[in-house]
C-alpha cells in the first residue's frame, strides 16, 4: 500500500513522523481500501439485560470509525468483550448499535469473524461503510496464542482469523492502545501480513506519554503516589533512565522511598506495606537503588500527614517514627511541590499523594491536582486511581491528555516490551523500505 509522503500531527507539538516508530492513518491513502481496525470497545455490561451501563471506550473509539469513514475507506471492526467464562462474555451487536448512534451512521454487526458470512460481507462493502465482526474472543486461537516468543509474531499471524481476512485488506488499523501490552492474533497477527498504522486513539496515547517521559520540553517532571509500589518504582526508574528531571513522591510509594532512605514511618504504616506489597523487601531494596543512583532527582516528603483519631496532624519527617498511619503529603513537602509544579514545562501524573477519598486528608492531592490542571506546560495523567481523581475534583477538562489504557498504561510507562507497539514499530520499518 502506498505511503502518502505528507505528514501531520493531531495538535501540532509532536515529532515528525521520522522521529516516530510507527505509522499512522495520515500516512496511508485510504478511500475505496478495506481496512481491518482493532478498537478496544470492551464495556460494563448488565449481565440480565446485555445493556451496556457505561460507553466511555465506544465514544472514544467512535471518533476514528467516523473518520475513517468520512475519508470513504471500508471499515471492518474488530474487538472483544470480556473473556470465557464471565458473565459478560457476549457478542458485540449492542455495541455496534451503540456506536451507530455516536456516529449517527449504520454500522452492521455481522454474527461471525472470519467464516462464510464475513468474508462475504467485507467483499460486498461499498467506499465510507462500516461493519463489526463479532467477539475476537470468540476464536478459540485468539486465547489460545497470546504468549509472545519474544522473537516476532509469527505464530499469531498463522491463526486462522489473520489467513483468512489479512488478504481482504490493505491496512491494518490499531487504535486498541488498552490491550497493547497483549500479544493476540487481532493484535499483532495482522501487522506481520499488512501495513499497520495507528489510529487516533493509539496515535494520542502514544504522543502523549511519549513526549512526557522521554522527549517533551524539560524541565519534565513526574509525580508518582497511590498504593501501588511496585509498579511506581519500575515507573521510577525508567522515567529517569528517559531524563525527566524529578520524580515527585506520594501516598505509599513516598513510604517505600522513606525507608529506603533509612527512615522508620512506623509500626502501622510499615505493617500496612508489608500486608499489601508482596516482595516488599525487594521492592524497598530497588528504591534504595534508585535513591543511590539518582539522589536529589528522587524527591522525597520533608513533612507528612497523620491521621490522629481521625484527624489530620503534620509532623516533620525527622519527627518519625510515629503509632499514627501516614495519610498524605505535608503541608511544607505540598508547597515545595507545587513550586516544582509551576515551574514545569512537562508533567505527568500517576497516582494520588494521599488517602484523598478521605477530605481530611485530600489536601495533598486537590492542591498538587490543582497545580498541574493549572499548568501552562504539557500535562498527562497515567492510571485509573489518578483519572478517577481528576474527574472526581472537576479537573479533567484542564488535563491535555488522560490516558485510557490502565495496565497498558502503566506497562508503557514502566518501558517495558509492548507487543502490539512492537508489532506497529517493526511494520514502520518493513513498508517505509519499500
Amino acid at each position: 500500500m502506498e505511503l502518502i509522503r505528507k505528514f501531520r500531527t493531531i495538535d501540532g507539538k509532536f515529532e515528525s513522523r521520522e522521529k516516530r516508530n510507527f505509522l499512522t492513518i495520515d500516512d496511508f491513502k485510504i478511500k475505496g481500501k478495506v481496512l481491518l481496525l482493532r478498537v478496544d470497545v470492551n464495556s460494563s455490561i448488565d449481565p440480565e439485560t446485555g445493556r451496556i451501563l457505561d460507553d466511555t471506550r465506544i465514544r472514544r473509539h467512535s471518533k476514528t470509525v467516523e473518520e475513517l469513514s468520512e475519508l470513504e475507506a471500508r471499515i471492518v471492526i474488530l474487538s472483544h468483550q470480556s473473556r470465557p467464562g464471565k458473565q459478560d462474555f457476549v457478542n458485540l451487536e449492542k455495541h455496534a448499535e451503540r456506536m451507530s448512534e455516536i456516529i449517527s451512521k449504520k454500522i452492521k454487526f455481522i454474527p461471525d469473524i472470519w467464516g462464510e458470512l464475513a468474508v462475504k460481507s467485507i467483499k460486498s462493502m461499498k467506499d465510507g461503510e462500516i461493519i463489526m465482526l463479532n467477539n475476537v474472543r470468540f476464536d478459540e486461537q485468539e486465547i489460545s496464542l497470546k504468549k509472545f516468543n519474544g522473537k516476532d509474531f509469527v505464530p499469531q499471524s498463522k491463526a486462522k482469523m489473520v489467513e483468512v481476512l489479512a488478504p481482504l485488506a490493505s491496512l491494518f488499523v490499531n487504535d486498541a492502545f488498552a490491550t497493547a501490552h497483549r500479544c493476540q492474533p487481532s493484535l499483532v497477527g495482522f501487522a506481520e501480513k499488512l501495513p499497520t498504522a495507528a489510529g487516533r486513539v493509539m496515535q494520542r496515547e502514544l504522543d502523549y506519554l511519549g513526549k512526557a517521559i522521554d522527549s517533551g520540553p524539560t524541565p519534565r517532571i513526574a509525580l508518582l503516589g497511590g498504593s501501588k509500589a511496585t509498579d511506581s518504582v519500575t515507573i521510577a526508574n525508567n522515567f529517569l533512565e528517559k531524563g525527566v528531571s524529578e520524580v515527585l513522591t506520594g501516598g505509599v510509594v513516598a513510604n517505600i522511598f522513606l525507608i529506603a532512605s533509612g527512615v522508620d514511618i512506623g509500626k502501622p504504616s510499615t505493617e500496612f506495606i508489608i500486608q499489601h506489597i508482596s516482595e516488599y523487601e525487594e521492592v524497598i531494596d530497588s528504591a534504595r537503588k534508585l535513591i543511590d543512583n539518582y539522589g536529589k532527582r528522587m524527591v522525597l516528603p520533608t513533612d507528612v500527614a497523620i491521621n490522629e483519631n481521625g484527624l489530620r496532624r503534620g509532623i516533620s519527617v525527622e519527627e518519625l517514627p510515629t503509632e499514627h498511619a501516614v495519610y498524605d503529603i505535608g503541608l511544607d513537602t505540598l508547597v515545595s511541590y507545587i513550586e516544582k509544579i509551576e515551574r514545569a514545562e512537562t508533567i505527568i501524573s500517576n497516582g494520588p499523594m494521599g488517602l484523598f477519598e478521605n477530605p481530611e486528608f485530600a489536601a495533598g492531592t486537590r492542591e498538587t491536582f490543582n497545580a498541574m490542571a493549572n499548568s501552562k506546560g504539557i500535562t498527562v495523567v497515567g492510571g485509573g486511581e489518578t483519572t478517577m481523581a481528576f474527574n472526581q475534583m472537576g479537573l479533567s477538562s484542564k488535563i491535555e491528555h488522560l490516558s485510557t489504557g490502565g495496565g497498558s498504561c502503566i506497562s508503557f510507562m514502566s518501558g517495558e516490551t509492548m507487543p502490539a507497539l512492537e508489532a506497529m514499530r517493526r511494520s514502520k520499518i518493513r513498508y517505509e523500505s519499500k
